[in-house]
């Protein structure tokens, strides 16, 4: 079980990372005369950090985020390449703390020695997936097969087929495609009893799929919620509901914020992830706007880890994942653009992401004066998408992509903050729990 602190000593904690940062150039700017945060107040009166300040002052680009050389360090990246792939550097103890944490949540999770591992996760491109795959499997002493998502599906196959693992760690884009073979070639896995996600969220359809294609005996957890920026922030006891976690208390401070009305997220309330790494020193990460949303529950868990259940609620607006890239909303932004003005288009819109026969559905919904006078520039801005992110192209090759499309509607239509009034971009709909 992974150890829990209280408020006060999180603080402490929290208030030492805030020091250590002070000898960054980019945080001594930052923080320039403010006095140390001696109390919740003062701590939630400091600054935030955003993903464009983390991509602007990143090693190599400035390096004045570093409180030391790079030199003895490893590099990772988000993986975004539509948008801000942000660079990330650790010290290899840094590095080695957040695999061992990883490696703590899968053990929670029942894997150990006696496993089977395929290791399904994407490397290269400084991903740091496959390569803290392979850390967490040798910490956890686990036959481990390398077998990495970058080659073909049907190879993947061959080699689970002929090695027949009792755990798999993938994304759930690739699992759905294993899960498409599998019951088109009546293809089974008889040893395996553990599927472990991660990179994105899982939609009840997904789930759902899966298990009836590898057997409703096999469990399905998420590998756990993380993020190569600020490591591991959730792991997943067996009483966890899909889209919930426990914090780590030791290892991360996670505020929820209501961003609107400028306040803390009350019990239940939703609000904006504020993620500080509380054992981070070389690149200290204080305050980031993570991108996700979601609540802290406020109930005990029945496992009895003290350490609070958080359940996400979806991408906080300027960002989502596709294929376990991150893609900005900026890139959906200017392709409206592109028809904005043209018989009575408007800028407004929201883009819809959902599962649809277990596969990805995107739909550009946008507001004009007269849609039907609109509807003919839909071609063009489903191109504009296409043309703006390759990872839709990747999509459709690898048949993840169940449709992509672009509508008109009524001036007013699209769904608004009833705070601020402000329309609604994106509404990610894979990580939405069905009504029951």
């Amino acid at each position: 079980m992974f150890p829990w602190i209280e408020s006060a000593h999180q603080l402490g904690r929290a208030r030492e990372i805030w020091h250590a940062a002070l000898a960054a150039p980019f945080y001594a700017a930052k923080y320039a005369g403010m006095p140390a945060p001696m109390d919740w107040t003062q701590w939630r009166a400091l600054p935030l950090l955003s993903r464009q300040e983390l991509y602007d002052n990143a090693w190599p680009r400035t390096g004045t985020m570093l409180t030391v050389p790079p030199e003895g360090m490893i590099v990772t990246s988000t993986g975004g390449t539509s948008g801000m792939a942000r660079y990330t550097v650790l010290t290899h103890a840094e590095w080695d703390r957040f695999c061992a944490e990883q490696a703590r949540a899968l053990a929670l999770i029942g894997v150990g020695a006696e496993d089977r591992v395929a290791n399904l996760l994407v490397a290269g491109s400084l991903w740091p997936s496959f390569l803290g795959g392979h850390e967490i499997v040798k910490r956890l002493g686990a036959l481990h097969l390398p077998i990495s998502a970058n080659i073909p599906v049907e190879t993947v196959l061959r080699f689970c087929r002929e090695f027949q693992p009792t755990v798999m760690l993938s994304l759930p884009t690739l699992f759905v495609f294993l899960a498409d073979l599998a019951l088109r070639d009546g293809i089974r896995f008889p040893g395996l009893r553990l599927i472990a996600y991660a990179g994105e969220h899982m939609s009840p359809a997904v789930r759902t799929h899966l298990q009836h294609a590898f057997g409703a005996e096999v469990e399905i957890h998420a590998l756990a919620y993380t993020s190569a920026d600020a490591g591991l922030m959730g792991y997943q006891c067996r009483h966890c509901a899909p889209n919930a976690y426990h914090v780590p208390s030791d290892f991360q401070l996670i505020e929820v914020v209501d961003m609107e009305r400028g306040r803390v997220a009350e019990g239940g309330e939703e609000g904006e992830l504020l993620v500080t790494n509380l054992a981070r020193r070389s690149q200290p990460i204080v305050r980031y706007r993570i991108g996700d949303r979601g609540c802290y529950t406020g109930e005990p868990c029945a496992c009895g880890d003290r350490n609070p259940v958080l359940r996400l609620a979806g991408r906080a607006g300027d960002d989502f994942k596709l294929g376990g890239a991150y893609v900005a909303m900026a890139v959906v932004e200017r392709a409206v653009e592109t028809v904005a003005g043209r018989d009575g288009i408007s800028p407004n819109y929201c883009l819809r992401i959902a599962d649809e026969a277990n596969r990805i559905a995107l739909e550009l919904v946008v507001e004009a004066g007269d849609p039907d006078a609109a509807a003919p520039h839909a071609e063009t801005l489903v191109g504009a998408l296409e043309t703006a992110i390759p990872e839709l192209g990747v999509a459709r090759e690898r048949g993840y992509l169940a449709r992509l499309e672009a509508r008109f509607v009524a001036l007013g239509s699209l769904e608004r903050s009833p705070v601020t009034g402000k329309v609604r971009h994106l509404h990610d709909l894979r990580v939405e729990e069905p009504a029951s």
